[in-house]
């Protein structure tokens, strides 16, 4: 889902891969999560990160996740059994073949607390004791 200037690469890779009939681009969505929800699992393979939106996202909607260890996020969301390190490609590539087989290895729970109410909450109270 998306676009973006590596879309034309991508595809080409996907073709050049024998992979076009099982690889479907879909533009972009304004409502991502249904299609999230339904993903078997999700592998995000950053080199880098803010706070894991994708990731929390993919939790709250019960799907599992891989992830790259990578700066920023994703060890705090996950346990260390669905991190690889950043640029493994043999690890992250094994790790997707095990989740094909049994995807709920990587399920995670959803940590209540990263809940839009309870961070609004915590911006208020930080307000309130530092305004």
């Amino acid at each position: 889902m998306g676009e973006g200037v590596l879309l034309a690469s991508m595809k080409e890779l996907v073709t050049s891969l024998g992979l076009d009939n099982r690889v479907h681009f879909l533009g972009f969505q304004k409502n991502p999560y249904p299609y999230i929800q339904k993903a078997q699992f999700m592998v995000l393979s950053s080199v880098f990160e803010g706070f894991g939106r994708v990731i929390a996202e993919s939790l709250a909607l019960g799907t599992p996740v891989i992830s790259t260890d990578c700066p920023s996020g994703p060890s705090e969301l996950l346990p260390p059994h669905n991190l690889v390190p950043v640029g493994d490609i043999d690890t992250l590539a094994k790790k997707m073949d095990e989740a094909m087989e049994k995807a709920d290895r990587y399920q995670s729970s959803f940590d209540k607390e990263l809940s839009p109410i309870n961070i609004a909450q915590q911006y208020i109270d930080f307000m309130r004791t530092n305004g």
